[in-house]
C-alpha cells in the first residue's frame, strides 16, 4: 500500500486531546485560533461526575460530552463537520483511507490504553487523536503535547483502541471538516458560544453535571479513603487525572478563563467578560487546590484533605454559577 499522507500538515499543538484532534484538521484549512478559544467557541466548559467500571473511584470531568465541542465549534464557525461512525473493521479504515488520499486529516475517537506510546494506558474510550499519514504497517497521529504530538501506532493497535467498549465509547468515530473558511464571523460566533455554553452550564442536564455534578463531587470525597479498594494508587490516579492527564481540574477552567481575556478582540471590553474572567481563575486555582488535597490524602492515609477538597469543591461550584450568570446576558 502506498504511504497516504496530509501534504504539508502543521499539528496543532495543545494540551486537550479533542481540541488538538479537532485543531490539527482545522490547521489544514488554514483557520488558526487559539486552544482556549476553540475550547470557548466549543461551548465546552462544564462538569461530569461518573461512576466507571474501568475506574476504582469516580471519574471527573471538566467539559461537555465527548465530541460535543466539536460539534459546537463546527455549528459556531458555519463549518461542515462530517462524522461517520460504524461497525464494519472494513468501512472504519476506508472512512480514514479517503481523506487522507485526498490530503485532509481525519479525526479519531478511541480508547487511549491501545496506544502503545501510552506510559501510563488507563481504559478511556473519549480520546481523540487526528490522523495524517499511514501506510500499511502503521498510521502517524496528532496527540497532545503530554503525549509527545507527533506519534505512530501499529494498524492493529489503532483498530483495538477504535473498536474498544465501554463508558464515553463510540462505534470508530471518524470526522472531517470542510467550509469557507474566508468568510468566518468568528465575532458572531464567540458571542454566541458565550451565552449558549452558560445557558447550559446553568441547567445541568442530570445530578452528575455541571455545578450538580461539582457538590455531588464534594458529598462524595470524604468517603474517598473507605471507597478506594487501594487508597494510595488510586486516589493518586484520580489527582493525575484531574490535573496533569487533561481530563478536567484547572486545566479547562484555565482555558475558559483565557478564552475570555481574548473574547475583547472580537466582541469589545466588557465588566462582564473581565468580572467572569476573574472568577474563572479563582475556580481553576481552586481546581489545582482539590488536585492537590487529594494527592495528600493519597500520600498520609489521612482523611482530613478530603474534607478540605470537599470544602473547596462547594466555593468552585458558587464562583462558577456566579460567573456563568454573568456571561448569559452578554
Amino acid at each position: 500500500m502506498q504511504r497516504r499522507q496530509t501534504k504539508g500538515f502543521e499539528p496543532f499543538i495543545g494540551q486537550h486531546c479533542e481540541t488538538v484532534a479537532t485543531g490539527s484538521l482545522l490547521n489544514a484549512l488554514g483557520v488558526r485560533l487559539t486552544e482556549p478559544v476553540l475550547f470557548g467557541l466549543g461551548e465546552a466548559l462544564g462538569f461530569i461526575m461518573l461512576n466507571l467500571r474501568s475506574l476504582p473511584l469516580p471519574f471527573v470531568g471538566g467539559r461537555s460530552k465527548p465530541f460535543a465541542l466539536t460539534e459546537a465549534l463546527c455549528r459556531n464557525l458555519k463549518l461542515e463537520c462530517t462524522a461517520n461512525e460504524t461497525a464494519s473493521k472494513q468501512k472504519a479504515w476506508a472512512v480514514i483511507e479517503a481523506p487522507l488520499a485526498r490530503g485532509n486529516p481525519v479525526g479519531l475517537q478511541l480508547d487511549c490504553f491501545h496506544l502503545e506510546y501510552f506510559s501510563q494506558p488507563v481504559h478511556f474510550a473519549g480520546h481523540f487523536v487526528a490522523a495524517y499519514a499511514l501506510d500499511e504497517r502503521e498510521v502517524s497521529l496528532v496527540d497532545t503535547a503530554q503525549q509527545g504530538s507527533l506519534q505512530r501506532v501499529s494498524r492493529a493497535s489503532l483498530e483495538k483502541a477504535r473498536f474498544a467498549k465501554g463508558p464515553m465509547a463510540a462505534r470508530a468515530r471518524s470526522w472531517t471538516i470542510e467550509g469557507p473558511v474566508r468568510a468566518l464571523d468568528v465575532r458572531g460566533a464567540v458571542g454566541k458560544a458565550i451565552r449558549a455554553n452558560a445557558k447550559s452550564y446553568l441547567a445541568p442536564q442530570f445530578k452528575g453535571a455541571s455545578f450538580l455534578g461539582i457538590q455531588k463531587l464534594a458529598d462524595s470525597l470524604p468517603h474517598w479513603q473507605a471507597l478506594a479498594p487501594n487508597p494510595q494508587p488510586d486516589l493518586e490516579l484520580v489527582a493525575l487525572l484531574m490535573e496533569r492527564a487533561g481530563t478536567g481540574g484547572a486545566l479547562f477552567r484555565n482555558f475558559y478563563r483565557d478564552f475570555l481575556a481574548q473574547a475583547p478582540e472580537w466582541l469589545g471590553k466588557s465588566a462582564v467578560l473581565a468580572d467572569a474572567r476573574s472568577l474563572f481563575a479563582d475556580a481553576a486555582g481552586g481546581w489545582t487546590e482539590v488536585a492537590a488535597l487529594i494527592d495528600d490524602s493519597a500520600r498520609t492515609g489521612e482523611n482530613a484533605p478530603l474534607v478540605q477538597a470537599a470544602a473547596r469543591c462547594r466555593q468552585i461550584a458558587e464562583l462558577e454559577i456566579t460567573a456563568m450568570k454573568k456571561l448569559v446576558s452578554l
